[in-house]
């Protein structure tokens, strides 16, 4: 009686798995969730992990001999500092219109200190821009998205003119379009450095950065092998 029972149960239950649809979404396994466009391991506020890194950061600029100071604490912004001097890696930083000081994030600035040497052996002294940190989303195609820039993080830069060693102004609204060798090693330059994400510019983004180059440092705040799973699933969707 119980081998009958037992029979008619597993019988019953083999039925209702044949009977239930199949769901494809669910049977798919599910990719880590990340916020659109934040760096890998990002968190607001900033997890401990994004403390520790923010340290070390600092601590590297110091080593550099890069004179820094500590920035007020600023919404999204894990390690908010000021360069009085606003020149890294021998570049000199210039804003066109605003004034300082100007609030970016230590990864920023790391990044520029070491992008310096390259910069030099292509010819640039100076960087002129328009904005660091500023809270805005993402603006992609000339239409503006929901995600944070990474202007937001104080990680990206807009530069829409570059001084030579000569004294020479390129101004990348008009130079670029006659592709002034200057512009394209340093638009070169910049896709090859581990340093920057890929800079946006005319060449790859000429509806929404046809006058400048927009620049930001890579970061990421998760261990290694994590960091290569996002790598391979990140779709970037910047400004």
């Amino acid at each position: 009686m119980i081998g009958r029972r037992l029979a008619i149960a597993v019988a019953i239950g083999l039925c209702a798995i044949l009977a239930a649809p199949w769901d494809a979404a669910a049977a798919t396994p599910r990719r880590p969730r990340r916020q659109s466009n934040m760096p890998p391991g990002w968190t607001w506020p900033p997890s401990r992990a994004m403390r520790e890194d923010r340290q070390r950061c600092l601590d590297t600029l110091t080593e550099m001999g890069i004179v820094w100071r500590r920035a007020p604490r600023t919404a999204r912004v894990a390690a908010p500092i000021y360069v009085p001097a606003m020149e890294l890696g021998g570049i000199t930083l210039t804003p066109i219109f605003r004034k300082g000081p100007f609030v970016m994030d230590c990864h920023l600035a790391l990044s520029l200190a070491r992008m310096g040497e390259v910069l030099r052996q292509i010819g640039v002294r100076e960087l002129r821009f328009s904005t660091i940190h500023e809270y805005r989303r993402i603006r992609l195609r000339g239409a503006t998205k929901r995600p944070l820039s990474r202007h937001a993080l104080g990680m990206a830069i807009d530069v829409f003119e570059v001084v030579t060693d000569g004294g020479e102004t390129l101004v990348v609204v008009k130079d670029y379009r006659k592709k002034d060798p200057t512009l394209l090693a340093m638009e070169r330059g910049l896709a090859a450095s581990l340093d920057f994400r890929t800079p946006l510019t005319p060449g790859n983004d000429p509806r929404s950065h046809y006058n400048h180059f927009h620049l930001e440092a890579r970061v990421s705040y998760e261990p290694e092998e994590a960091i290569r799973t996002a790598m391979l699933w990140q779709v970037d969707a910047r400004q």
